[in-house]
């Protein structure tokens, strides 16, 4: 699958974005949900923020493999 200079901007932005967010939503987890409640519901929250950093994680690796790609192509 060949993907455009475009979709690949779009993929790194949407990437770059969900990395900065839910980095920020790990700090806020730390110093809020898991120094306050007690129990497992803290911890639900830890297993969402693992899966979408990994989601941002492939979103910023496919963008930045697709400019490269574009940028070889004429």
């Amino acid at each position: 699958m060949k993907l455009s200079r475009r979709t690949s901007n779009i993929l790194l932005t949407a990437g770059i974005f969900v990395l900065f967010s839910y980095v920020t939503r790990a700090f806020t987890w730390y110093a809020n949900d898991l120094q306050s409640q007690p129990g497992y519901l803290p911890y639900i929250h830890l297993v969402l923020i693992l899966v979408m950093l990994a989601i941002g994680g492939y979103l910023t690796y496919l963008g930045i493999k697709g400019r490269r790609a574009a940028q070889r192509t004429p």
